[in-house]
């Protein structure tokens, strides 16, 4: 009888032991999804926000890893580096997420007119782009690089290199500036990165101008194509949360969520796992 009662009180407690632990895992997964701070700006702009009870993004999601379209759920969903962050803003701000997907081009246009209320698509925040809207403090900064066809890689070391070639970029990045500047019409712009790499693997265009954190992406995940960097040119401005200019409480609130993330090593943490993630996906 009375092992018969030990024994019960031992799958009691193994029971319990494994509820327990279940429980705190849970939590663990549902702590590191949801990383908030307290905001202390407040103003007009957070107070509609919370009144319709969500807060509107609109990015553009082909520049792995900072946003890209995932199906390994078994369902689309939008997810990258700037989607984490943009779900940080949201959290903190005690409001749902909507995202808005659509060409990088139309960003501005969509933030202008009211349709989004903040843009993160790996967009630099140089000084043309702060003539038309306010940015949040810089999250990452980075080079600008090549992508050519590995039997091209010795034709090319500096910019300079690329005269009287044919340049792929995106529509209304920095790139597409930069190199239209220095090329003319030989810059070719494109609504997808996806698309730019297709052409450069189809040898439509000589070369892809790009940021150098999705360009690694590209090059890791496509064989046949390699980075030329240090080409003799400035780095590309950092990337930050665009936000319609007036609205200076939501780049209040942003500065105060971005500033946590950084303290907190929370966007280098991000950086190392959605890189990890979209090459996982990439050779799915």
């Amino acid at each position: 009888m009375k092992k018969k009662i030990f024994n019960i009180a031992i799958i009691a407690m193994a029971a319990l032991f494994l509820f327990g632990c279940g429980k705190k895992d849970d939590e663990k997964e549902e702590a590191k999804e949801a990383v908030k701070f307290e905001i202390k700006t407040t103003g007009p702009t957070i107070d509609a926000i919370k009144e319709k009870g969500k807060i509107v993004l609109g990015t553009s999601a082909d520049f792995p890893p900072m946003e890209w379209t995932s199906f390994q759920n078994g369902k689309e969903e939008f997810t990258g580096i700037d989607l984490a962050i943009a779900k940080s803003i949201a959290d903190s701000l005690g409001v749902e997420l909507e995202v808005k997907n659509m060409a990088f081009e139309g960003l501005l246009a969509s933030l202008n007119a009211g349709d989004v209320d903040m843009v993160l698509a790996g967009m630099g925040a140089d000084e043309e782009r702060k003539k038309q809207v306010d940015f949040s403090e810089e999250y990452s900064k980075g080079a600008q690089v090549l992508l050519v066809t590995e039997e091209n890689k010795d034709k090319y070391k500096t910019f300079d290199d690329l005269e009287g070639k044919i340049i792929g970029t995106q529509l209304g990045s920095l790139q597409q500036k930069f190199a239209t500047e220095k090329f003319g019409d030989k810059c070719k712009g494109f609504d997808l990165n996806n698309v730019i790499i297709e052409q450069l693997k189809n040898k439509s265009i000589d070369a892809a101008f790009l940021s150098e954190l999705p360009a690694k992406q590209f090059a890791s995940i496509t064989d046949g194509l390699v980075i030329i960097d240090n080409l003799g040119i400035p780095d590309e401005s950092g990337f930050a949360v665009a936000i319609k200019k007036g609205n200076d409480d939501l780049t209040g609130a942003v500065n105060e969520v971005i500033k946590g993330l950084k303290d907190s090593g929370q966007v280098d943490k991000w950086f190392d796992e959605y890189i990890e993630l979209s090459n996982k996906e990439a050779n799915n």
